[in-house]
């Protein structure tokens, strides 16, 4: 399913992982605030970015995952900022917030085929 969107990042053109978690953290407000595709997909781009950067190959970025749902929505940006957070102490950090962020289109009602349409786009 995320093997289309991944193609779609040039990996010889991202910036540093610190970089890319900034940009990822200043699109979080976006995604809470218009619950919809565009910038869902936005800020899931920038977990992509990360995922590779980091060196995950795409069956690394999601196999280990599954969706962590937790009880709200605001509970469950709290819990994506956590795994930010405590990314130094947690070498499990990526897949953490992976499993989160796969989870919340469930949580704000979109469909990954939108979602895969507005990240290919992004390119």
């Amino acid at each position: 399913m995320y093997d289309a969107m991944i193609k779609s990042i040039n990996a010889s053109e991202l910036p540093e992982e610190d970089v890319l978690i900034k940009n990822l953290r200043s699109k979080l407000p976006k995604v809470y605030n218009g619950k919809n595709a565009a910038e869902f997909a936005d800020a899931f781009r920038e977990v992509l970015k990360i995922g590779i950067a980091m060196d995950y190959k795409t069956m690394m970025l999601y196999l280990p995952s599954r969706p962590q749902l937790s009880q709200n929505l605001v509970a469950h940006f709290q819990n994506i900022n956590k795994a930010i957070a405590t990314r130094s102490g947690n070498k499990d950090w990526f897949h953490d917030l992976f499993a989160l962020f796969i989870a919340l289109p469930g949580i704000l009602s979109l469909s990954w085929d939108e979602i895969e349409k507005h990240v290919v786009s992004l390119n």
